[in-house]
């Protein structure tokens, strides 16, 4: 890090605030989007258009919600991250990522139907049918003796059971509220009174919890993605869930960022430096991700255990195969290639195109984890058979995109919305932060 010309006697002293009447328009059409799809998604969720819709539906519902969840995660990670490692750069860009990870009262809220609408839950996870049609922990135990595919999901019966299901979404939504509550609180709170001790408590504050933070991204997407199929287990999977949720969160940060300063905010508190740092997470985390990517597909094509390979001989089946070399060539191999160029990341329009491509690969990754099993697992089992299909198990439900369109518009629409309104509530930047000025000055 080194200074130049600009000092803080440059930057307005109570920093910059953006004015929501300037964004109106865009604020004004994400609202619109968003309540267009929750009222729709309101007819899906509470069966209006009968079961078999409900049940394709909560498919939709889970990919909508997993992917803005995962967007939301990385907002708190990059917030802890930069207080824990005493960051100076990221002072003038961290607000975007403090009002990104606040976004997870919102998913706190779009996850009730999953606790709350018992058709959604069943059509979604069959271990919860099959216990329930056990009745009892002895029933599910002899129904394995008859049905020995069962006997995983008796293994299993002390992690998987809706009680300690339930509690457990409870504490994960219960920390990831907590944390980024007190460290945007204290960030705040400083623009005010200037006082160090807020930075000094939120880097201890993120010590042990990063911990923690670790132990909910993994065991949340355990509970709501990998158990859709409760045989499969892959000891990468919480690595592979939050490496793309850190790379979407910065993709989508710069792309904030951007639009607040082509309406004229930040002009001297962020250079193209600070684009080529965040750049550089990017480049980073595109490697990390293929790297995990790469190390749970080998591994389990290597073990060659059936409860495993499932999930890729499904993802590698019919239409499903293109969207699995996509996510090499297009998610890895082109993202890292454009990124590699230092002077395409000091480059904010070129920036914003690469993001956008980013966040785009993000949701085709999150869609291929979770919408695939959707009609084998609805058309087959006590689940088909309850919803009234016959024959073979299906690879596609017809029409079922509606639904997901549907419901990413509706949690999208709500969360850029909230996001936006968040922005306009304090500073775009700490402007009191101690390490203002290192920020300001950052070249690297």
């Amino acid at each position: 890090m080194s200074s130049h010309s600009i000092t803080l006697d440059d930057l307005p002293r109570d920093g910059e605030r953006l004015d929501l009447a300037k964004v109106s328009k865009l604020n004004g059409a994400l609202l619109v989007v968003g309540i267009a799809g929750l009222a729709v998604s309101v007819l899906y969720l509470f069966g209006f258009l009968g079961a078999q819709k409900q049940a394709e539906f909560a498919y939709s519902w889970l990919f909508a919600f997993f992917f803005f969840f995962t967007l939301t995660n990385g907002g708190i990670f990059w917030t802890m991250l930069q207080h824990v490692s005493n960051s100076g750069w990221s002072v003038a860009v961290r607000r975007f990522f403090e009002n990104l990870g606040a976004n997870v009262k919102w998913m706190a809220v779009f996850a009730l139907p999953f606790i709350l609408i018992p058709g959604i839950r069943s059509a979604l996870w069959e271990w919860i049918v099959e216990q329930q049609h056990a009745g009892s922990y002895e029933g599910l135990a002899t129904a394995a003796k008859v049905n020995h595919h069962l006997a995983i999901l008796v293994a299993k019966h002390g992690y998987l059971n809706i009680t300690f299901w339930v509690v457990r979404a409870v504490f994960y939504f219960g920390f990831l509220i907590g944390i980024i509550g007190l460290l945007r609180k204290w960030s705040i709170q400083q623009d005010t009174d200037g006082d160090f001790k807020h930075t000094f408590r939120s880097r201890a504050l993120c010590a042990f919890p990063m911990l923690i933070y670790a132990l909910v991204v993994t065991f949340s997407a355990v509970d709501w993605v990998m158990a859709l199929d409760y045989t499969w287990f892959s000891t990468m999977w919480g690595v592979y869930i939050f490496a793309g949720g850190a790379w979407g969160s910065m993709a989508f940060s710069i792309i904030a960022l951007s639009y607040v300063r082509s309406q004229g905010y930040l002009k001297k508190t962020v250079s193209m430096e600070h684009y080529h740092v965040m750049g550089k997470f990017q480049l980073v985390f595109t490697i990390f991700w293929a790297y995990i990517a790469f190390s749970q597909f080998f591994l389990i094509w290597y073990a060659n255990i059936t409860e495993e390979t499932r999930f890729y001989l499904l993802r590698n089946t019919g239409g499903w195969w293109w969207l699995s070399n996509a996510l090499v060539w297009l998610h890895f191999v082109a993202t890292f290639v454009i990124l590699l160029s230092a002077g395409r990341k000091k480059t904010p329009n070129v920036m914003n195109w690469v993001c956008g491509w980013i966040l785009l690969n993000h949701l085709v990754d999150i869609y291929w984890l979770i919408i695939p099993e959707r009609a084998p697992s609805l058309t087959s089992g006590k689940i088909g058979e309850a919803l009234g299909y016959h024959g073979e198990p299906l690879l596609w439900l017809s029409g079922a995109w509606v639904g997901d369109v549907a419901a990413f518009g509706g949690i999208g629409g709500i969360c850029a919305w909230a996001y936006l309104r968040r922005l306009a509530k304090a500073s775009l930047y700490p402007c009191k932060d101690p390490r203002l000025l290192e920020s300001v000055s950052c070249t690297n």
